[in-house]
């Protein structure tokens, strides 16, 4: 099978092309800036917060790789 020159190819299979991964980084900006001016997280659940911190916590930790 040939894959197209886009594709980005990981051990486990295909991953997401360049322009998915482009759009995804300027989705997830888009709805931090939307929660930032709706102050949405504050008035998320608690358990929810929480996710969300260890989340954040886990990229860190890899420092924005992916995986």
């Amino acid at each position: 099978m040939v894959r197209p020159a886009n594709e980005i190819v990981h051990s486990g299979g295909i991953v997401a092309t360049r322009r998915q991964k482009a759009a995804a980084r300027k989705n997830i900006k888009k709805a931090a800036k939307a929660a930032r001016a709706k102050k949405t997280i504050s008035r998320l659940p608690r358990k929810t917060r929480t996710a969300l911190g260890k989340q954040g916590a886990k990229v860190a930790k890899r420092k924005g790789r992916t995986g």
